[in-house]
């Protein structure tokens, strides 16, 4: 070896080892001060650089992003990548091991608050989104060829359905994960349930092929909850975000209950009257902005102009920024609420019919792009503003809450901390879904077959193991 060739060695190493030391950096800023605040600027001085420096190795902030956010999707995925091509060892028993990983990522780093950020960069830079729709592709990829070990007969499609569902499990659970405060007793009960899921959805269980047959057909659990009243149709709902038609424009036309602006109770006057539809309006102003341009962007005056009004007017009924950001949040969070405690409610209907019209309704939100921009606008929110993870953590109680009182009717000889565990695992799995259908919406491909085993298993899920015999062990032999 000549002396060129061992400084060029030396000086490669150098440079690779200055790259990984910005990136370390770059993705702690990123989680810290979010995609709002993220700059290059911070990055070099977290690293102990110039300015110049960093720019000598990523010239743009579009550079150092497009890395950074590619270095974090590439880590994990090299990590699944490797328990799934592990050979040696059974399918089942890799699948298994890589739910413990996604488990224990989860558990133990802050994971979530670069994708809660992540998730909502997609939304408006074309570049981010890119990457995390050819990371999220890869990673159903893993499973997908995991399945086709496990069940050789099934086809390509259907082995894809149901990766897609399993990865929108781990995604839910990555977004529960920052709003619930269950006990470890709790949690310990829910991953017990999630593993039994994987298993059923994987084909690895003695119901897996009954529960989700690849006919375009859905096998109800028999039930009897004891309603002997004449059954009352399915209500029809728009989307709380709106029309078809506001689709397709991208806006929201938001139908929500009264949103309050003040304290104490209100008498039904005219002048009451025309002050809800004022604040209805502005808030469906405020979630048009907050999920068209971001939070970095929500703006009173901005909010004011997509309302068609004067700044001065608005802040009579909002008088600062987070007031009307929380009224926004709250507002819409309630509807969902309202709106699935009422479907939940006996109505002469069976709970299993209540449940999977809930789950119809919810998957076609999560399948409204508008939908998902305000969530993952949301998400990214809470990790800087603690008065924002609260009420959504309150609000996703209550909306869990729905699923448990409907589990509590299917399988009344649950316990309570069974039927929580299964409610939070019917929630997580539909709420994991729009990071795969924020952009393409219903026209995600293979979408119908994937609502489909989400509906599937959330029967399963709610009935619990089947009686009479011992659950389903959470340790198989290799």
């Amino acid at each position: 070896m000549t002396v060129e060739d061992f400084g060029g060695s030396v000086q490669s190493r150098n440079r690779e080892r200055r790259i990984s030391e910005i990136l370390r950096s770059a993705i702690e800023v990123f989680k810290e001060d979010g995609y709002a605040g993220f700059a290059t600027r911070k990055v070099a001085v977290r690293t102990g650089l110039t300015l110049s420096n960093v720019q000598y190795y990523f010239p743009t902030k579009e550079d150092l992003l497009r890395t950074t956010v590619q270095a974090f999707l590439d880590d994990s995925l090299k990590h699944y990548r490797t328990i799934a091509r592990q050979s040696d060892i059974p399918a089942h028993r890799r699948c298994s091991v890589l739910l413990d990983r996604i488990v224990e990522e989860i558990q133990t780093t802050d994971a979530r608050k670069f994708l809660y950020e992540v998730w909502a960069l997609a939304q408006h830079e074309t570049y981010i989104s890119s990457l995390l729709k050819a990371a999220y592709s890869a990673y159903c990829d893993v499973f997908a060829g995991l399945l086709q070990d496990i069940n050789p007969d099934l086809s390509d499609d259907e082995c894809a359905a149901r990766a897609l569902v399993l990865t929108a499990q781990g995604e839910g659970m990555m977004i529960f994960s920052g709003f619930s405060v269950d006990s470890e007793k709790d949690y310990a009960e829910f991953i017990r349930t999630t593993k039994r899921s994987v298993r059923l959805v994987a084909g690895l269980s003695e119901r897996g092929a009954r529960a989700m047959p690849e006919e375009r057909s859905l096998q109800l659990a028999p039930e009897s909850n004891g309603c002997d009243d004449e059954a009352q149709p399915a209500p029809t709902l728009a989307g709380v975000f709106g029309s078809e038609g506001h689709l397709q424009h991208g806006r929201a036309e938001l139908s929500l209950r009264q949103v309050p602006s003040g304290s104490g109770p209100c008498r039904p006057t005219m002048q009451n009257k025309r002050r809800e539809e004022k604040v209805n309006k502005i808030v469906t102003a405020a979630a048009n902005v907050l999920s068209q341009a971001g939070y970095a962007s929500f703006t009173l005056g901005r909010v004011a102009k997509e309302a068609g009004m004067l700044t001065s007017a608005l802040q009579h009924y909002f008088p600062n920024h987070e007031d009307l950001l929380q009224a926004t949040i709250s507002a819409l969070m309630r509807t969902y609420q309202d709106r699935y405690a009422e479907m939940s409610r006996p109505s002469g209907r069976p709970a299993m019919e209540r449940l999977l019209d809930i789950l119809d309704d919810v998957t076609d939100e999560a399948c409204d792009p508008r939908v998902c921009r305000f969530s993952f606008e949301m998400f990214a929110l809470s990790q800087r503003s603690d008065v924002t993870r609260d009420l959504v953590s309150s609000i996703y109680s209550a909306y869990r809450n729905v699923y448990v009182d409907l589990v509590r009717e299917i399988d009344p000889s649950a316990t309570n901390r069974e039927c929580l565990a299964r409610a939070t695992l019917i929630a997580m799995q539909v709420e994991g879904l729009m990071v795969y259908t924020y952009e393409a919406g219903k026209g995600t491909h293979g979408i119908s077959r994937v609502r489909e085993v989400i509906k599937a298993n959330a029967v399963q899920i709610a009935v619990g193991p089947l009686k009479g015999r011992v659950h389903d062990s959470d340790d198989r032999p290799a």
